[in-house]
């Protein structure tokens, strides 16, 4: 008995010194009796500053009414009106890829090589150029060229097609040739960062060819990259007078180790090793022309 005694007791205690807690948080909520009337509400409204200067309203223009304004504000801007974002610009940029010298490794003549792109326009309408050749001096003087102008449009983030003419031209001591094609190209950036650049030529004597270039940059460390390259030719018919027989007609194999100085500033060394294929290398043994060659080069690539 005197135990359920001493638990009544303690239970009454607890119940006494929560009473109070209880009492402060019940008093803290609110009730409907303490919330403003509508009339106090809107008061207290008009009673806060402005947001305008002045404490009034801005006035309308003269002549327009409310309804007015706001559809004025809808309405597309004038044609005199600045452009909000300037995505017009005009740019320029000139890359010389390779500018090299080539060192024969099999008794051929030395050779001094370039390749050269650039373009000027804005972001998706550009004038879009190439060149390359190579040129020996060593002995008679003799080379070729590549020339091409055209008109690229973004078709992609990441990929231009482009059409437009070619020049090409070659020479020796004994003859001069050139001719003009008509191009059409793809050229941009697939998965992987692997670099394309596909151009079909169909010449002003009908001939049709079409080359494929293919180049990685292997960053081995934040300035030293080394770029494997791949360039395929091909011919849809026998060209008698340029000596390329129909199907793949030639492969050239690059290796270039380069070290940026700068992003747009790089010296490099490499090899270079060229061969025909098919049709095209039986008709360069029947005339006793060399059907394969290995340069190392060293060059200098910069861009501005």
């Amino acid at each position: 008995m005197s135990t359920l005694k001493l638990q009544s007791i303690l239970v009454a205690t607890i119940i006494a010194l929560n009473v109070p807690s209880f009492a402060q948080e019940e008093s803290n909520l609110p009730i409907a009796a303490n919330r403003p009337m509508h009339q106090e509400s809107a008061a207290q409204h008009e009673s806060q500053p402005s947001p305008f200067p002045g404490g009034e309203a801005p006035p309308l223009p003269e002549g327009m009414t409310l309804d007015e304004v706001l559809d004025y504000s809808a309405s597309p801007p004038p044609d005199d009106f600045p452009e909000p974002v300037p995505d017009d610009q005009l740019y320029v940029f000139t890359l010389f890829e390779q500018l090299e010298y080539r060192l024969s490794a099999d008794g051929t003549p030395d050779q001094l090589g370039w390749k050269a792109q650039g373009w000027i326009g804005g972001d998706f309408n550009k004038f879009w150029w190439k060149n390359e050749g190579e040129a020996i001096f060593e002995g008679p003087d003799e080379g070729e060229t590549e020339t091409d102008l055209l008109y690229a449009r973004l078709i992609s983030p990441f990929w231009n097609f482009q059409i437009g003419a070619q020049y090409a031209n070659g020479w020796n001591p004994n003859d001069y040739e050139d001719r003009w094609s008509g191009v059409i190209g793809l050229q941009g950036l697939a998965p992987y960062k692997f670099e394309l650049d596909n151009s079909l030529y169909i010449s002003e004597d009908g001939d049709v060819t079409f080359e494929l270039e293919a180049e990685y940059d292997l960053r081995l460390t934040q300035r030293l990259v080394l770029q494997p390259r791949t360039e395929l030719g091909f011919a849809f018919q026998d060209i008698s007078e340029r000596n390329l027989g129909a199907g793949m007609t030639d492969v050239n194999l690059d290796m270039r180790l380069r070290y940026e100085i700068k992003r747009q500033l790089a010296p490099y060394i490499g090899l270079r090793y060229r061969f025909l294929v098919g049709e095209t290398d039986n008709i360069a043994k029947s005339t006793g022309a060399d059907t394969e060659q290995l340069f190392f080069v060293t060059g200098i690539r910069f861009a501005f």
